[in-house]
């Protein structure tokens, strides 16, 4: 093997600003499910309901061309990408809607995930699943979100995201999991053995 068939190809760093429009859209997931990419969030604001834009700091990992079809995607939206930009911009300092510590959302444990599908439900039947999630600093550097499409073939909606730059704190998500019962189960176990802290809604 030559040394350039060892060489890793390195993350394309990019910010995406994301339109009101797509607020609701898994833009990110289909990153990963259509175009085979990596994608790790680095930064991210964007607050539920805002008429404003959302943003996200992302590095994109895959082939050139997954690449190019990826940020092309994007672009057709109309989503803004800036390629290969600084990372330290400051969040908006009013738009932290997090931690959620609301009285209905239920601390990840499993008897309580194993609640929201009863053993009755079919392992394929389709199922959403809303849930906050939190990042903690030292999964910085690990795609999270990613797995959950690539390894678990779910589509993850990102309703809401507050991650600063440069792991100042940790990130919380609130997100929408679609996707069949068993995969959304394994997806669970994922997070858990990862100890990262989970709300179910």
């Amino acid at each position: 093997m030559s040394s350039r068939q060892s060489v890793k190809p390195a993350p394309v760093h990019s910010r995406i600003l994301v339109p009101q429009l797509y607020h609701r859209q898994p833009v990110i997931s289909r990153l990963v499910s259509r175009y085979g990419l990596t994608v790790n969030i680095k930064a991210a604001s964007l607050v539920s309901g805002s008429d404003g834009e959302g943003w996200f700091d992302l590095d994109l990992l895959g082939k050139p061309q997954q690449v190019t079809n990826g940020l092309s995607y994007l672009q057709g939206l109309g989503v803004m990408v800036q390629v290969a930009i600084a990372n330290h911009i400051q969040l908006n300092q009013n738009s932290h809607p997090f931690p959620n510590t609301s009285n209905e959302n239920i601390p990840l444990e499993s008897t309580h995930w194993q609640e929201k599908f009863p053993q009755q439900t079919s392992q394929q039947e389709t199922q959403r699943l809303s849930l906050q999630l939190c990042i903690l600093q030292n999964y910085y550097e690990k795609p999270i979100i990613s797995q959950l499409v690539s390894r678990y073939h779910l589509t993850v909606n990102i309703i809401s995201a507050t991650l600063q730059p440069n792991q100042k704190n940790d990130g919380w998500f609130d997100l929408d999991l679609w996707g069949k019962t068993k995969q959304i189960y394994s997806s669970l176990t994922y997070l858990e053995k990862l100890g990262l802290p989970i709300w179910l809604k």
